[in-house]
């Protein structure tokens, strides 16, 4: 490894020291590294430096901001809770509308067959007109799902403008 990336290395390993810890094996390197390189030693104490001034600044909280921040948290997780529940109920719609539209679908079948032959319609109309009745609902449906989320979304971002 060339000088510049056991420079690279070593401030790559000190940041990530900083945040999350390193191996002992990378730290037994680190500490090697910084012992031979002056360089590296020197960015270390800059940035034990900085942290510890930043440390040292205090951040006054403007009253309230606690209380406001709670019950933004809260109502968020109040619409979460009503979110999940109306996804449930839409799930459960979903799949008991897939069965009766299963289950009915031989009948269906036979009753486009029919209004075919007694209007004399050629077979690929009464056939698309079908596959119509199985897909226009689906399609609708999920246009509703698409503009109650949509509002949904525009509802929120306004309730999360109010506590700012």
């Amino acid at each position: 490894m060339n000088d510049g990336n056991a420079h690279e290395r070593a401030q790559r390993l000190m940041d990530r020291d900083r945040v999350e810890g390193i191996a002992l094996e990378e730290r037994r390197w680190l500490d090697a590294h910084l012992a031979a390189c002056e360089t590296c030693a020197a960015w270390a104490e800059a940035g034990e430096a900085a942290l510890r001034m930043l440390r040292s600044v205090s951040v006054a909280v403007p009253p309230g901001l606690a209380t406001s921040a709670t019950l933004l948290v809260r109502e968020r997780g109040a619409q979460l809770r009503k979110q999940r529940a109306q996804n449930l109920a839409l799930a459960a719609a979903c799949a008991l509308s897939w069965v009766a539209g299963v289950a009915s679908a031989p009948l269906v079948w036979r009753l486009f067959a029919w209004l075919g032959s007694a209007l004399d319609l050629p077979g690929m109309v009464w056939q698309l007109a079908f596959v119509f009745w199985w897909f226009v609902p689906a399609a609708a449906a999920t246009l509703v799902i698409i503009v109650a989320r949509t509002r949904s979304r525009t509802d929120l971002n306004m309730s999360d403008s109010d506590f700012v």
